[in-house]
């Protein structure tokens, strides 16, 4: 991940937007996360959780959230607005159950979006 797609992801996430971030695997979620951590506006109220498998960024004040796992933990029983997929992570689950499950859960927003790095 760099760091335009981490002001990115924070700026959506700021306007209240629910987002999943998929990488390659852990070591890389933990990046990703210090990465949008570190991106995080100033000022701004956010909530840093690094708890393994629970990784995430909130914005209290306006509901957002950056969900990050790895694609082998999947998305099951997750809900978003925007998908990320972060640099290597399509080749990993293209034409596999997996993408199913991840494009499951951006069934229940209205502005459901796929990114891929």
């Amino acid at each position: 991940m760099n760091r335009y797609a981490a002001a990115g992801i924070n700026a959506d996430a700021f306007k209240g937007k629910r987002i999943i971030v998929v990488t390659q695997d852990t070591t890389l979620s933990r990046e990703a996360l210090d990465q949008i951590a570190q991106a995080a506006p100033l000022g701004v109220d956010v909530t840093v959780r690094r708890a393994n498998g629970a990784e995430r960024v909130s914005y209290p004040t306006t509901g957002g959230e950056v969900i990050i796992r790895s694609h082998r933990q999947g998305t099951r029983g997750v809900s978003a607005d925007v998908l990320y997929l972060d640099e290597g992570v399509d080749a990993l689950v293209r034409d596999t159950h997996a993408w199913e499950s991840l494009c499951a859960s951006l069934n229940g927003s209205q502005h459901a979006e796929v990114i891929r790095s």
